[in-house]
């Protein structure tokens, strides 16, 4: 940094004691002082602004925001080292060189930008950067600088833009700035301002719904001047609020004058800034003007920009509910433009999300705006708001946002905005082609269904819900543990008699539970599988269950896991889907002539006979006893002692786990007359069910049996 003479005092007062760089005041003297020596010596000026520092203070306090500053000074010197540096203002800066190449000046300002994320603190900031490299035509530092901040300002509201030369483009644009400061009061009062409508569009019904009012300056000079010019200006030196007013009394007596007319009257929404809630009783404006040309509430709108929302929600808050408690819709235009959207909806209330036109412009080339539209929908509707999306084009975009649920579409595949006397009338404003106002609750009503949710038909409570049953599940060496279960799978797990996640952990864990093993099956198939998905059929406490698997990722020993169950013993199609299982299985007994079920109880019950048995268990109910005396009574005497021993409850889990298998099995002769010791398979099918372990037994001929088995004697 160069140095110059100056007093104590001056060099109090030419340099800012945070940072240890020139002020404002020193680096104007300083060029001052180097012009009048030299001429201008520097042909490159970087006007710097840190954007969203106000949050970082709020957030941080003073004490965080001064750290902030002098990490970035100190950022700033090492990058340009070597270069004249001043810090002019909160969080501007100001660099300065004899010269430097373009692409040096952008590499540089991406080195500063990167190094300077590590002071954020997880609070996004954005650096924006003016560059004017002198051409020449300036000889007065002080314009030289105002240059490099003109450059700098004209991209404070463009999100995506962080660099910006001083041009040509530029100079005219600002010249046109400084027109419309020295000439927007007569503008008025010659009715250069016009009010533009632009077609708002029912998805459902193609049919106009709404319009929007849009201010433009047609200028005998200049022409059409755009809003993006004289808006800001009339903001900048606080007159925005009689531009609103006036195209709002503009709005009003155009709405009389097609009530009047006779045919399709619909809503109008217009804009408001920030500062028309400042400068003025805003609402009460509108009321008044509502009032003079008589105009019902219902058919004016209130849209405020997010830009003007970003801050203040305190103020803004009772603003807003002013509005809608006096039965206005209030609107968020611009949705998604660049600020602080989500924390926006949760601080405001707001009738409907205008979806911004940015998310459309990549709607062909990037299907990440797709995902990013139905999100938005869906959140919308989950929050209790209505959508509008901007920027309409094509025919494919309309079907998308129809399809996702979008109520209304605005956009130039409905027509451009234009005066209101460019309207073909009848035919713009007939019924065929507009929406009779009286459905507009009705269809209102419509637009509250989400069709992207799973529960599309229940009321809208605030409430994190998903009906559908999801569960993480991890798989290390065939032992099954949950990471993560929603509350529809709990319900789920009501439903098929387990108490709650504590059960189906501990139940996870026990292989000897015929369910688990065909869930760790499925999770095995679900990772061999080429789309990492499988599903599988099992009966869990008497229910039966489907359970759809996705392999998500494996590690070492451990797999990820995602289950979706169904109980399909409950309703509807599942139900008889259920049903139909059921009566398959009993045709299946068929093909046996008895089947019992016995109970780890030491109990034994006859549930299906076909045959001249008797169904003992009517008997004696006693397993041991019951077996006995079936043994004697239907078995050749050399087999009884064998088959009391196979059918020794307390041991057949056991002898199971010794086959691999799920059941045990065994032969013995039948001693019924006429069967002349006729072949008999007895097969034993344990089952865990209501926590107690049960064991099916079924009995048919073996001769019946169509296989290649060799039998005992």
């Amino acid at each position: 940094m160069e140095e110059f003479k100056q007093s104590s005092t001056e060099y109090k007062d030419g340099y800012d004691e945070l940072t240890g760089l020139m002020n404002l005041r020193g680096i104007l003297r300083h060029l001052q002082e180097q012009y009048e020596a030299k001429g201008l010596k520097y042909n490159v000026i970087l006007y710097l602004n840190v954007m969203n520092f106000k949050s970082f203070n709020q957030q941080y306090g003073f004490a965080g925001g001064n750290e902030y500053l002098k990490g970035l000074s100190q950022i700033l010197q090492d990058v340009f080292a070597g270069e004249l540096i001043a810090r002019t203002g909160g969080d501007q800066f100001i660099i300065l060189s004899p010269d430097m190449e373009e692409s040096k000046i952008l590499s540089n300002l991406d080195l500063v930008r990167e190094n300077a994320r590590k002071l954020e603190r997880n609070l996004k900031m954005r650096i924006k950067a003016g560059i004017y490299l002198a051409s020449g035509d300036v000889h007065d530092p002080v314009v030289a600088v105002d240059r490099a901040k003109i450059a700098c300002d004209d991209i404070i509201r463009v999100y995506d833009k962080d660099n910006n030369f001083y041009n040509d483009e530029l100079k005219k644009k600002n010249d046109l700035r400084q027109y419309v400061i020295d000439n927007f009061e007569s503008a008025f009062k010659q009715r250069y301002f016009k009010v533009y409508y632009q077609k708002e569009v029912r998805a459902l019904t193609g049919k106009v719904c709404g319009y929007e009012a849009l201010s433009r300056w047609i200028d005998p000079i200049y022409g059409m001047i755009s809003p993006a010019i004289f808006v800001e200006v009339l903001e900048d030196v606080h007159l925005v609020h009689k531009l609103d007013l006036y195209i709002i009394d503009q709005v009003c007596a155009d709405i009389r004058h097609d009530i009047e007319y006779g045919q399709a009257v619909l809503p109008v929404s217009v804009n408001l800034s920030r500062l028309d809630f400042e400068l003025c009783d805003i609402r009460s404006e509108i009321d008044k003007c509502r009032a003079k040309y008589d105009i019902p509430v219902y058919l004016l709108n209130i849209e405020i920009t997010e830009s003007a929302i970003a801050s203040g929600e305190d103020f803004l808050g009772f603003q807003i509910k002013n509005f809608r408690d006096a039965g206005y819709q209030v609107w968020m235009d611009d949705f998604g433009a660049g600020y602080s959207s989500l924390n926006n909806l949760k601080i405001y209330d707001f009738d409907v999300l205008k979806i911004d036109m940015n998310f459309l412009r990549s709607f062909e080339s990037n299907k990440r705006s797709m995902v990013i539209l139905a999100t938005i929908v869906n959140m919308a509707k989950e929050l209790g708001m209505h959508t509008l999306a901007e920027g309409v084009e094509t025919q494919e975009q309309y079907d998308f946002l129809k399809r996702i649920g979008c109520e209304k579409l605005q956009g130039y595949l409905f027509g451009k905005p234009k005066p209101l006397e460019d309207f073909v009338k009848p035919d713009d404003f007939s019924f065929e082609n507009c929406e009779d106002i009286k459905y507009q609750q009705y269809f209102k009503c419509i637009g509250d269904i989400n069709v992207l949710g799973s529960t599309p038909l229940r009321d809208k409570n605030m409430e994190v819900f998903n009906n559908l049953p999801i569960a993480i599940v991890e798989l290390e060496n065939d032992d099954i543990s949950f990471l993560y279960a929603n509350n529809a799978y709990n319900n789920f797990l009501h439903s098929v008699a387990i108490s709650g996640m504590k059960e189906a952990a501990a139940r996870a864990h026990r292989m000897d539970i015929p369910e688990q093993k065909s869930s760790v099956d499925a999770l095995k198939n679900a990772e061999k599988s080429p789309d990492s998905r499988s599903e599988s059929d099992m009966i869990i406490n008497g229910n039966v269950v489907n359970m759809k698997v996705r392999f998500i990722v494996r590690t070492g020993d451990k797999a990820a896991f995602a289950i979706v169950p169904r109980n399909l013993s409950l309703s509807g199609e599942e139900k008889k889907l259920a049903e139909n299982i059921q009566v398959a299985m009993a045709h299946v007994f068929t093909q046996y002539f008895r089947v019992d079920l016995y109970d780890e109880d030491g109990t034994v019950v006859n549930i299906f006979l076909n045959s001249s048995q008797l169904p003992i268990a009517d008997r004696e109910a006693n397993a041991v006893k019951a077996v006995q005396m079936y043994s004697n009574m239907y078995l050749y005497p050399e087999d009884r002692e064998r088959f009391r021993k196979f059918y020794d409850i307390t041991t057949v889990r056991d002898r199971v786990k010794k086959t691999n298998s799920d059941f045990v099995v065994d032969y013995y002769h039948s001693a019924l007359p006429g069967d002349n010791g006729r072949m008999q398979m007895y097969m034993i099918l344990p089952f865990y069910y209501n926590n107690r372990w049960k064991f099916i037994s079924c009995c048919r001929y073996a001769d019946e049996i169509n296989d290649e088995m060799k039998y005992g004697k």
